[in-house]
């Protein structure tokens, strides 16, 4: 049987690696961030042949899985708290190809004492692939601020 080639070039400068690394993220990440300069965060990952589908195209789960991933680690950076997806809207535009740095942006559109609605963006090198829209439920805050694994500090307003 043929080995899955999961080593790709590394990230583009100023981006580092989430340290979560366990459980379903762990088998499709890694996952990276950035800040970007203005106070928002990028985050991205670099697509490999876990990733790809019969077609020779990225597989769609794999777009949708990372920001799945990514609008809650936003959702927790903005609010500390934690959070679980309600709906998650995703519209493939276009596709990648493995070996693409994919990119994801994110925008909260509001955050209310129980829920948060997010969108994003995900571009193949520079070509639009995906957008999204979703609900999350934000959950109680904790006692601590919660922060993920190696991301980006929180932004607490």
């Amino acid at each position: 049987m043929d080995q899955l080639n999961v080593t790709a070039g590394a990230p583009p400068a100023g981006f580092r690696p989430f340290e979560d690394r366990e459980g379903f993220i762990g088998l499709t990440g890694p996952f990276h961030w950035r800040e970007n300069g203005d106070g928002a965060v990028e985050y991205g990952f670099r697509a490999d042949d876990r990733h790809g589908n019969p077609n020779g195209v990225l597989h769609g789960g794999c777009f949708t899985t990372f920001m799945d991933t990514v609008l809650g680690f936003e959702i927790i950076r903005t609010t500390g708290r934690r959070c679980a997806t309600i709906a998650l809207d995703t519209k493939f535009m276009s596709n990648g190809k493995v070996g693409d740095w994919i990119l994801g942006r994110v925008k909260i559109r509001r955050v209310t004492k129980s829920m948060a609605f997010i969108d994003g963006e995900v571009f193949a090198e520079d070509n639009l692939v995906v957008l999204v829209s979703a609900v999350f439920r934000v959950f109680s805050p904790d006692a601590d601020i919660v922060r993920p694994p190696g991301g980006p500090a929180p932004r607490i307003a």
